[in-house]
Protein backbone atom coordinates (compact mmCIF):
# COMPACT_ATOMS: atom_id res chain seq x y z
CA UNK A 1 0.00 0.00 0.00
CA UNK A 2 1.47 3.02 -0.92
CA UNK A 3 -0.23 5.99 1.29
CA UNK A 4 -0.74 9.34 -0.81
CA UNK A 5 -2.25 11.34 2.92
CA UNK A 6 -4.99 11.43 5.08
CA UNK A 7 -8.18 11.54 3.35
CA UNK A 8 -10.38 12.33 6.58
CA UNK A 9 -11.51 11.27 9.90
CA UNK A 10 -15.15 10.23 10.60
CA UNK A 11 -16.30 12.03 13.91
CA UNK A 12 -19.72 10.21 14.99
CA UNK A 13 -22.03 12.61 17.16
CA UNK A 14 -25.26 12.89 18.70
CA UNK A 15 -25.54 16.77 18.76
CA UNK A 16 -24.85 17.52 14.78
CA UNK A 17 -25.87 20.96 14.06
CA UNK A 18 -24.25 22.04 17.50
CA UNK A 19 -20.43 19.94 16.42
CA UNK A 20 -21.44 21.76 12.12
CA UNK A 21 -21.53 25.39 14.46
CA UNK A 22 -18.49 24.70 16.47
CA UNK A 23 -16.38 23.81 13.52
CA UNK A 24 -17.78 25.69 10.76
CA UNK A 25 -18.46 28.94 12.55
CA UNK A 26 -16.75 29.22 15.54
CA UNK A 27 -13.21 27.46 14.59
CA UNK A 28 -13.93 28.74 11.29
CA UNK A 29 -13.19 25.94 8.85
CA UNK A 30 -14.79 25.91 5.53
CA UNK A 31 -17.56 22.92 4.95
CA UNK A 32 -16.69 21.24 1.47
CA UNK A 33 -18.87 18.74 1.05
CA UNK A 34 -22.55 18.36 2.34
CA UNK A 35 -25.07 15.75 1.91
CA UNK A 36 -28.69 17.14 2.58
CA UNK A 37 -30.36 13.39 2.33
CA UNK A 38 -28.42 12.80 5.78
CA UNK A 39 -26.50 14.16 8.05
CA UNK A 40 -23.08 14.41 7.02
CA UNK A 41 -20.53 16.89 6.20
CA UNK A 42 -17.15 17.44 5.20
CA UNK A 43 -14.92 20.01 7.22
CA UNK A 44 -11.65 20.90 6.20
CA UNK A 45 -9.06 21.32 8.68
CA UNK A 46 -6.29 21.74 6.36
CA UNK A 47 -3.86 18.75 5.45
CA UNK A 48 -7.15 16.33 6.58
CA UNK A 49 -11.27 16.78 6.66
CA UNK A 50 -13.63 15.71 9.72
CA UNK A 51 -16.10 13.84 7.76
CA UNK A 52 -18.90 14.62 10.71
CA UNK A 53 -21.75 12.17 10.60
CA UNK A 54 -25.50 12.19 12.70
CA UNK A 55 -26.01 9.49 14.79
CA UNK A 56 -26.61 6.00 13.49
CA UNK A 57 -26.12 7.09 9.64
CA UNK A 58 -22.52 5.84 9.44
CA UNK A 59 -21.10 2.88 7.55
CA UNK A 60 -20.25 1.74 10.92
CA UNK A 61 -23.71 2.47 12.72
CA UNK A 62 -23.57 2.25 16.43
CA UNK A 63 -20.31 3.15 17.27
CA UNK A 64 -20.19 5.43 19.94
CA UNK A 65 -20.06 9.18 19.25
CA UNK A 66 -16.45 10.44 19.74
CA UNK A 67 -14.86 6.94 19.02
CA UNK A 68 -11.33 8.64 19.11
CA UNK A 69 -8.96 9.79 21.74
CA UNK A 70 -8.29 13.01 19.67
CA UNK A 71 -7.42 15.11 16.76
CA UNK A 72 -4.28 16.52 16.70
CA UNK A 73 -4.14 20.46 14.59
CA UNK A 74 -0.71 21.79 13.52
CA UNK A 75 -0.65 25.34 13.94
CA UNK A 76 2.04 28.25 13.59
CA UNK A 77 2.12 29.45 16.79
CA UNK A 78 0.15 27.88 20.06
CA UNK A 79 -0.18 30.51 22.01
CA UNK A 80 -1.72 32.89 19.24
CA UNK A 81 -4.29 29.76 18.78
CA UNK A 82 -4.74 29.89 22.69
CA UNK A 83 -5.36 33.33 22.88
CA UNK A 84 -7.99 32.90 20.01
CA UNK A 85 -9.91 30.27 21.72
CA UNK A 86 -9.95 31.99 24.91
CA UNK A 87 -11.40 35.07 23.24
CA UNK A 88 -14.13 32.62 21.83
CA UNK A 89 -14.66 31.34 25.32
CA UNK A 90 -13.46 28.16 24.55
CA UNK A 91 -12.52 25.91 27.12
CA UNK A 92 -8.36 25.13 27.04
CA UNK A 93 -8.21 21.65 29.40
CA UNK A 94 -4.61 21.74 29.19
CA UNK A 95 -2.82 25.57 28.69
CA UNK A 96 0.14 25.95 26.08
CA UNK A 97 3.39 24.43 27.61
CA UNK A 98 5.87 22.59 25.70
CA UNK A 99 6.61 18.74 25.17
CA UNK A 100 9.84 17.34 23.98
CA UNK A 101 10.49 19.38 20.90
CA UNK A 102 6.54 20.72 20.35
CA UNK A 103 4.52 23.01 22.17
CA UNK A 104 0.77 22.04 22.53
CA UNK A 105 -2.73 22.86 24.07
CA UNK A 106 -5.76 20.80 24.63
CA UNK A 107 -9.17 21.65 24.43
CA UNK A 108 -12.57 20.05 23.81
CA UNK A 109 -15.13 20.70 21.23
CA UNK A 110 -18.94 21.22 21.71
CA UNK A 111 -19.20 17.04 22.20
CA UNK A 112 -16.52 17.07 24.11
CA UNK A 113 -13.73 15.50 22.14
CA UNK A 114 -10.26 16.57 22.72
CA UNK A 115 -8.16 18.72 20.24
CA UNK A 116 -4.88 19.34 20.45
CA UNK A 117 -2.69 22.17 19.10
CA UNK A 118 0.59 20.95 18.33
CA UNK A 119 3.31 23.80 16.90
CA UNK A 120 6.91 22.23 16.36
CA UNK A 121 9.78 24.47 18.17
Amino acid sequence: MKLKATHHIALLTHNFAEMEKFYSETLGFPITKRWDDIPIIFIDIGSTTIELIGKDRGPVAGSPPGAFEHLALHVEDVDAAYAELVSKNITVTIEPKNFKDIRICFFKDSDGNLIELVQEL
